[in-house]
């Protein structure tokens, strides 16, 4: 894994850390350099180290801000540091890693959560010298004075993209900037955000002045990343679910047609929640207008949410967790509220009474048990978790796994919140969940978004998107359990002709664009005053390697001298970081099972006339690859294609629009291209009460 080039790792050596713990690597190195001289926001790539960075700029501030309060005449409290992690097993996590990492006594080194009343942490403040928490624990003390963060000399947000908005991290670094007297801010995320927008307020928030990307592509980590293999599995809506769903879409359909004629409802591409939710913004301003036609309109539009949310869990999710959302439902039912309205519609009541009666015949079901069984029939001492997006599905998932014969020890793992008759999980339990699947006393985990984001799992080496997420730092993520320390595949299972398929373009949208803003906002920002000698900043870090020790800055420059050839110009080094183009990783798509359709049977959408049909008896299937579309033009924003072949002719182009499509999974395809905006891009609601997490903001329960 690590560098080819040199029998054994080199390691890296500083008085306040744990001997040969911390292995020598180039990019690490310069970005402690670029930490130390200015609050730096850092974006790597899961897996490639950003928390042994952040353990390094620890240890270094502290040692430097001891000398400099140990030398002030004036009477001070001792320099403290701070790191903030959104979830309860982050904080675990970094607890221990700190012991290890850390030449700190054991008291010195806190970690803190909601679980400790307010009352009895004002004693670990006043011992501590790290203290790690959740950012609501850290606000609520600030603002009831238990906690002063003047003396805390650096602050260390992980998983920083949710220092937006009023989330607890953004409301932590807007104290700490109010607050401390010798500030340094140091944030860490592999996936800032998708937008201008975003980023900016993650900079605006923490005070950044510095971003520091890599890429996995780039030649300084590329040797230290594992190859993962990503794959995309399309499945087929079974018939059966076709068929109990039929009248529910037809149902929809004719609502949507009475909320279009009164002027509500603009269709792009589709029903969507989005389309609905805009209508239900005309509805309110009709009804404040006084326009009485608006409050029918209303329920209308409050229906038809209803089913499309229910549609997708039938037909992308399961069988099992549409009943339950209908149960659910009927249990919360009331007198003549919108709930008992829903269900008394007479498509619905048919819907729930055939649910109770069917099997559950859901294709990803028997997909999730096929993989899990394969990798570990394979190679039984891995670890292979599911990520499910509703704790429905995370409980049919586990009754499904469950019954596989052979070593399988299967797992949840979700939040701490209730869910109805569902209880969470306790700090506790999900500490000693991941414990056991660590040391294999379990080896499948099944998790809601609570599992995303930082946990480190040495062995997971496969992981199932039980659906694709929209959000392009969920999906980060998640991919991001795997390949860690050795290699991993990741599967995505799409159900055909559903959302899955435009949230899956969308994501992908998202991150590509994502690569792009980070450079753009980067470009823009004012850039910090440059230090003189920055090589001072990392003076106290020396490198063993091949029985010699050399210090850091030397052994960026022979690492930046020894890959020169590949980095030509620009080394993407801190000073002087290289612009490569945005990447995503490239996943595969495959099919199971799809339905065969004879090329006679499709009628393309710009035939005219019967007359118009192709013989397609002697022609050749013609697919449509992504390749392909890439080649002859790119959808553009608008629905318009933007140019493409510069040869052919205006003739060629109009004639060649004219032949059938004869592939009628391009053409699905180019739908969900052409809807993904409408149906992802605008935040797509939460679809059921069994939903885990804030959609990737993911706050804790503190």
């Amino acid at each position: 894994m690590a560098e080819n080039h040199l029998s054994m790792p080199p390691s890296v050596a500083h008085p306040l850390l744990s001997a040969e713990v911390a292995q020598a690597r180039a990019y690490q190195l310069d970005a402690v350099r670029a930490g130390l001289g200015a609050n730096t926001l850092l974006v790597l790539p899961t897996g490639t180290g950003k928390t042994p960075i952040a353990w390094m700029v620890v240890a270094e501030r502290l040692r430097e801000m001891r000398e400099i309060y140990d030398s002030s005449s004036s009477k001070r409290n001792s320099p403290w540091i701070l790191m903030v992690a959104p979830t309860n097993p982050l904080v675990v996590q970094h607890h221990r890693d700190a012991s290890t990492w850390l030449e700190l006594d054991e008291s010195e080194i806190v970690a803190l959560t909601g679980k400790i009343t307010p009352d009895k942490r004002q004693p670990f403040y006043d011992e501590a010298t790290l203290v790690i928490s959740t950012p609501q624990v850290i606000r609520n003390d600030v603002n009831s004075g238990t906690l002063s963060l003047a003396d805390c000399v650096l602050l260390v947000a992980d998983e920083a993209h949710h220092s937006t908005g009023n989330h607890a991290m953004a409301q932590v670094g807007d104290l700490y900037g109010e607050s401390a007297t010798s500030p340094l801010v140091l944030a860490c995320t592999a996936s800032p955000g998708s937008t201008e927008q975003q980023v900016n307020e993650v900079c605006d928030r923490l005070t950044i002045e510095r971003i520091i990307a890599k890429r996995s592509s780039d030649p300084m980590v590329s040797p230290y990343q594992q190859s993962m293999d990503i794959i995309e599995l399309r499945l087929p809506i079974h018939d059966e679910i076709i068929a109990v769903a039929a009248p529910l879409n037809e149902m929809l359909a004719e609502l949507a047609q009475r909320l279009q004629r009164q002027g509500f409802l603009v269709i792009k591409g589709g029903i969507s929640t989005r389309a609905l939710r805009d209508a239900q913004q005309r509805i309110s301003q009709a009804i404040a207008a006084g326009r009485n036609t608006a409050y029918q309109a209303a329920r209308q539009n409050a229906d038809a949410q209803r089913m499309v949310a229910l549609l997708y869990l039938l037909q992308g999710q399961s069988v099992n967790s549409a009943l339950r959302h209908l149960e659910r439902l009927e249990s919360n039912a009331k007198g003549s509220n919108s709930q008992s309205r829903f269900l008394a519609i007479p498509q619905v009541r048919e819907l729930l009474g055939q649910l109770r009666a069917m099997e559950e015949v859901h294709l990803k079901i028997p997909e999730v048990k096929r993989l899990v069984s394969e990798k570990l029939r394979t190679d039984p001492n891995s670890r292979v978790i599911v990520f499910a997006t509703w704790r429905d599905s995370v409980a049919m998932l586990i009754e499904a796994l469950s019954e596989i014969k052979g070593e399988i020890k299967v797992e949840r793992f979700v939040g701490q919140s209730n869910r109805d008759n569902e209880k969470g999980m306790t700090q506790k339990e999900q500490v000693e969940t991941l414990d056991r699947f660590r040391s294999g006393e379990s080896n499948v985990l099944v998790c809601t978004s609570v599992g995303e984001e930082g946990l480190d799992v040495p062995s997971a080496d496969r992981v199932i998107f039980y659906e694709p997420v929209a959000s392009e730092i969920r999906t980060i993520q998640r991919r991001g359990r795997t390949a860690r320390h050795r290699e991993g595949d990741v599967y995505v299972l799409v159900s055909e002709d559903t959302r899955d398929v435009g949230v899956r373009y969308a994501a992908a949208a998202r991150e590509a664009r994502m690569n792009r803003v980070i450079e753009k906002v980067r470009r823009r920002r004012r850039p910090p005053r440059l230090n003189p000698n920055p090589d001072s900043l990392i003076e106290q870090f020396r490198v063993s390697t091949a029985g010699e020790e050399v210090p850091a800055a030397q052994f960026i420059d022979d690492e930046f001298a020894r890959l020169q050839p590949e980095l030509g110009h620009a080394d993407g080094l801190m000073m002087r970081e290289h612009k490569p183009d945005p990447e995503v990783p490239t996943s595969r798509i495959m099919r199971r099972d799809a339905p065969k359709m004879t090329p006679a049977a499709l009628r393309p959408k710009t035939q005219l006339s019967i007359t118009e049909f192709a013989d397609t008896e002697n022609e050749a299937p013609m697919e449509v690859s992504r390749a392909t579309v890439a080649e002859n033009g790119e959808k553009d924003g608008d629905g318009g294609l933007t140019k493409g072949n510069d040869n052919e002719n205006a003739q060629e182009s109009e004639e060649k629009w004219r032949l059938p499509v004869l592939d009628a999974r391009d053409e699905d395809t180019a739908r969900a291209i052409d809807a993904a905006e409408d149906l992802v891009l605008g935040n797509i609601q939460d679809l059921g009460e069994g939903h885990d997490g804030d959609s990737g903001k993911g706050q804790s329960s503190d």
